[in-house]
């Protein structure tokens, strides 16, 4: 039988007349077409994280042209999350149905587009429509990104690699604060027709060109192989292993030692699992309902609640913490504790003070701590800690970040323990990974599903009671806060063991 050398590891491999799909994507090997994938993906999610946490600086800085009023501000924040509440099933069939290129692509497009005109709008209520439009389509590209990654690699590098892409996504959010300094520093005008061109109207369309760069990018990546194969194109999905072992090896595509793909199972019995496409035996229908009954019942309020949660801090809290920081640092010759300077330096749309200038100071705390906290969090993803370990840790420190930030009279150290609610990402993964376990592959996917869809609400609910509440009872709202994130810690206690989430007999599949 004839041999092939490929570069996967300097292994000789015999000609295959057929292989199933994992083979042959371990026979392509995983080199610089993963490497150019990945990034690509990268980008996608960046794009989508930086449309949905700009518009925490985006508002301070435009609420006196916009004239937002305080009590709206919760709602105007949480628009990203609202839109992805009401369209992720959407997407994820759309995904499943059509496929992941033309899908993520058009998804890039018309979100990129919505938030660029948003830029241009003269007053709130057409901001918000756009705004809003633009939310409905970031769903897509704010998850798709992981199961594209996934399909395009052999299954041992998988793990690996969605956690290198959500530690550098982690990182990367440092843009943010990062672009809102560099055009935010400089106060500008300029009368164009109905508007008045100023710096966070340039901000708004800058946070939007990573979206549609992206998908000027997404226009040179191939469609995944998996999908491709649950649709019975066989032909199509081997010619896209042979240009990933060209560009891996550098070798001639007719030197590929797959010439054929085993077909799947029969058409009748592939079953389309959430956003990855899986090629499975179709298992028995099982209800949603069964997420309410026991043995899994416990389980799906736990995390559920834990998810809700943790999201109420990371989309909620945390999307205010430029608003707060930037209020506090605006009234340098008092002093006192966050609450009391915020009250002190009111700032309401409807007065002729309205001010919405952002200080250096606040610019400087986000983008240190948003950098330090985005490697402390990458480094402890791929810690050897527990799951269990890293949830109550997460938790606890975020508690008490919660209560020095409200009660500090050190302005800087307010403004680093604020800035500490975003470490609240660090418990996204683990939270995941225990819902995987606990459910059966039959519920998995379900579950999954609604554990996070109870996380978005926790956004929505989040940013709105902040948003109410750091003006009319600011204190209450840090004692409140701290309150949920401490009974989080406590419940968490309440997850088995990383290894009992393997043995436990309710986690068996079906």
């Amino acid at each position: 039988m004839p041999h092939i050398v490929i570069s996967n590891g300097d292994r000789v491999h015999p000609t295959v007349t057929e292989a199933d799909l994992e083979d042959a994507l371990q026979f392509a090997g995983t080199g610089k077409y993963q490497l150019f994938h990945c990034l690509i993906m990268l980008s996608t999610l960046v794009g989508a994280i930086l449309e949905m946490i700009g518009i925490a600086f985006i508002l301070p800085a435009a609420a006196c042209d916009l004239n937002v009023p305080d009590g709206l501000r919760g709602i105007l924040t949480s628009l990203p999350n609202i839109g992805i509440i009401l369209t992720a099933p959407c997407w994820g069939r759309a995904a499943d149905h059509l496929g992941r290129k033309p899908v993520l692509l058009g998804s890039l497009v018309v979100a990129g587009t919505m938030a660029f005109i948003a830029s241009f709008m003269p007053n709130l209520i057409s901001f918000a429509i756009f705004k809003f439009a633009c939310s409905l389509f970031l769903s897509c590209p704010s998850s798709l990104g992981y199961a594209y990654v996934s399909e395009m690699l052999p299954q041992k590098r998988r793990d690996i690699a969605v956690l290198i892409i959500n530690g550098l996504v982690n990182v990367m959010t440092v843009f943010s604060p990062g672009l809102a300094w560099l055009l935010l520093s400089y106060n500008w005008r300029y009368a164009w027709g109905l508007i008045d061109m100023r710096p966070w109207r340039l901000l708004t369309a800058v946070y939007s060109l990573p979206l549609l760069i992206s998908a000027l990018l997404v226009l040179s990546v191939d469609e995944s192989p998996k999908f491709l194969m649950t649709r019975g194109k066989k032909t199509e999905a081997l010619e896209v292993l042979k240009k990933i072992y060209k560009m891996n090896t550098g070798k001639p595509e007719n030197t590929f030692c797959v010439k054929s793909l085993k077909s799947p199972i029969e058409k009748s019995k592939l079953e389309l699992t959430g956003s990855r496409c899986a090629l499975t035996t179709k298992a028995p229908s099982v209800s949603a309902m069964a997420l309410l009954r026991a043995p899994h019942l416990k389980w799906f309020a736990l995390t559920g609640f834990l998810m809700f949660g943790l999201f109420s801090f990371l989309n909620g809290l945390f999307l205010f913490a430029p608003d707060t920081i930037n209020k506090v640092m605006n009234n340098p010759t008092s002093s006192g504790t966050v609450c009391q300077l915020m009250i002190e330096n009111s700032n309401s749309t409807s007065t002729p003070q309205c001010m919405d200038e952002m200080s250096y100071q606040t610019f400087y705390i986000m983008v240190v701590t948003t950098l330090v906290y985005g490697v402390l969090v990458t480094l402890a993803s791929v810690s050897p800690l527990s799951k269990k370990t890293l949830l109550v840790s997460m938790f606890i420190l975020v508690g008490i970040g919660c209560l020095v930030a409200g009660l500090s009279t050190n302005r800087i150290i307010a403004g680093i323990a604020l800035s500490s609610l975003q470490i609240t990402a660090l418990g996204i993964g683990p939270l995941t990974a225990y819902v995987v376990h606990l459910f059966p592959t039959t519920l998995r996917g379900t579950a999954v599903g609604a554990v996070l869809m109870f996380g978005r609400l926790g956004s929505v609910v989040g940013a709105n009671v902040a948003g109410m509440s750091l003006s009319s009872a600011c204190m209450a709202t840090f004692y409140v806060f701290a309150l949920l994130v401490f009974l989080c810690a406590a419940l968490s206690l309440l997850l088995p063991p990383d290894h009992a989430t393997k043995t436990d007999p309710s986690t068996t599949e079906s």
